[in-house]
């Protein structure tokens, strides 16, 4: 009953993610250098207010669920509401919507882990991260041809989220859920934070902080997109460390995954540009295998090969094409950027349900894998973007990231060797932990 009310919140996420330009939201950057007017603050503000609402109320989440999903409906019904289309508050409400369906869906993955289901509670998590890649699809490569957004889908997905969340709070029936530690709450809310960093990060602050002439900076605006994505590598860290340890590695772990396949998924969704109904098709076989590796006690092991495949087959790709991996797109080699696409969204799935155990001490989890790990997968696809150049200059292309996947092979390597770690300990700690409690005790 649990999944069944809270399945639909994942429709709500893949909405999300597609966002409204021509760029998923879950592999872009953020816009940095210009001023900041009211409205581009209650953008930033409405989200944050929500995520902060969300986690001290957490206890009660199917509620979060219900009222996330009311916000997200009326931007899902704008193509057919004229009066609609002129507000932009109509799509700021969305997004903080969104916001609290992703706090709650990972509270209830949360509490099916303590009631003893952790593949179902791992892979819910997991679909969390993977409903945005499925999302992505939804936009596809909006530079090439005309973005194709399935409106009729997305309305579907959000009212399918409203009923979930009846469902959800009729379950309820009064008793509130666990409660979330102090300290993780305020790592959560510092992670938050990062939103209104684009306001700070201006063009005369990192003028000023690296000595050089705004002129000259203003003609780099990608030394901009990368300070701003070191500064919120820091204040996520930081909100990681607040966290704990290990629910500090698994947000990194986590995170480290959705960076490392922004370059590849680019390169796919290109790839599928004029085939967006299959895209969309091998993105939920991506997250069909992704669940289902996730919901087994070898999701580790599963994980770990799956993202060093994912590495290695972004390698072999670049080897493939003579070092151009830009062929997919122009001679439309849709087949295997569709299987690109599929493997990665498996990956990010498996991996994040394999972290998932690892953060949920203190019902750390709709903290570690929401707002910190959002902070630190945005700040990691800016500040990748400073390994993404030619002689200091970046290719005046939307593709330039399929141009420098080594980047994204080396994270996703490591992200291997982080699950292998947080899989070694969990199984350390539970052999000491069983060996503590068969020790008989002297008379």
């Amino acid at each position: 009953m649990l999944l069944v009310a809270t399945a639909p919140g994942l429709g709500v996420l893949a909405n999300a993610a597609a966002g409204s330009g021509v760029v998923p939201r879950v592999i872009a950057t953020r816009e940095v250098g210009t001023s900041w007017n009211g409205d581009a603050y209650l953008a930033a503000g409405l989200p944050v207010v929500a995520v902060i609402a969300g986690l001290m109320l957490i206890r009660w989440w199917p509620w979060l669920l219900l009222a996330g999903s009311v916000l997200t409906a009326p931007a899902a019904a704008t193509p057919y509401l004229d009066v609609l289309q002129s507000r932009p508050m109509v799509a700021h409400l969305g997004l903080a919507g969104a916001a609290l369906v992703l706090v709650a869906v990972l509270a209830a993955a949360q509490e099916l882990m303590d009631a003893g289901a952790p593949g179902a509670g791992a892979a819910l998590a997991g679909c969390a991260a993977g409903a945005g890649l499925v999302g992505a699809t939804f936009v596809g490569a909006g530079w090439l041809s005309r973005p194709w957004r399935p409106d009729s889908l997305q309305l579907a997905l959000s009212a399918a989220a409203v009923a979930g969340g009846i469902v959800a709070v009729a379950r309820l029936r009064g008793k509130p859920g666990r409660r979330i530690g102090v300290r993780v709450a305020l790592a959560g809310v510092l992670a938050t934070l990062v939103a209104f960093l684009p306001a700070v990060v201006t063009l005369e602050r990192v003028a000023k902080l690296l000595e050089v002439s705004g002129n000259s900076l203003a003609r780099r605006s990608y030394v901009m997109v990368g300070v701003l994505g070191l500064a919120t590598l820091i204040i996520a860290a930081l909100s990681a460390a607040l966290a704990g340890m290990w629910a500090g590695v698994a947000a990194l772990t986590a995170a480290m995954v959705q960076a490392g396949v922004a370059a590849p998924m680019l390169l796919g969704l290109s790839g599928v540009a004029s085939h967006r109904t299959f895209a969309v098709l091998v993105a939920l076989a991506g997250l069909a295998a992704g669940i289902a590796a996730g919901m087994t006690r070898w999701r580790s092991v599963l994980a770990m090969a799956g993202t060093v495949v994912s590495g290695l087959g972004v390698l072999v790709l670049v080897a493939a094409t003579g070092g151009v991996p830009e062929k997919v797109v122009t001679q439309a080699r849709w087949i295997p950027a569709g299987l690109l696409l599929a493997l990665l969204v498996a990956t990010v799935t498996c991996t994040v349900a394999a972290s998932a155990p690892s953060a949920t001490k203190s019902g750390a989890l709709p903290a570690v894998l929401g707002p910190i790990v959002g902070g630190l997968a945005v700040g990691g696809r800016e500040a990748l973007t400073l390994t993404q150049l030619n002689d200091g200059q970046p290719e005046p292309s939307y593709l330039n990231a399929a141009h420098h996947m080594g980047s994204s092979s080396a994270l996703l390597f490591v992200v291997a060797l982080l699950v292998a770690f947080l899989a070694a300990a969990r199984f350390l700690i539970a052999q000491r932990n069983e060996d503590t409690h068969s020790t008989p005790t002297p008379n």
